[in-house]
């Protein structure tokens, strides 16, 4: 029982683990790449704990939504627009906190 509790542990830090080195994979549009990683880095120096949670899960779906468009051929082209327009709008949730870039 206890080396099978084990191996679930196990397996299950390795899928975490694995979606962690996922997130992190760049996007691929350089004008999303540089947005996502000053807003990583505003969210993890400037904003207090209590909010990281809020603002990492919405970076992280952001990721996962630009990466899926940059990957498709049709979309791909409109996709440094995109980041520009939804990069501005979140940019100005984090001016509060004292981010700018």
């Amino acid at each position: 029982m206890k080396s099978s509790l084990t191996l679930a542990l196990g397996a299950g830090l390795a899928v975490a683990l694995a979606g962690i080195a996922m997130a992190q994979e760049p996007i691929g549009i350089p004008e999303c790449d540089r947005f996502i990683t000053s807003y990583e880095t505003c969210v993890t120096t400037k904003v207090p704990a209590t909010y990281r949670g809020t603002f990492a899960q919405q970076v992280g779906q952001l990721r996962t939504t630009w990466r899926a468009l940059a990957q498709d051929p049709q979309t791909r082209d409109q996709l440094e627009q995109i980041c520009r327009t939804q990069g501005e709008q979140m940019r100005r949730g984090l001016e509060p906190f004292g981010c700018q870039f």
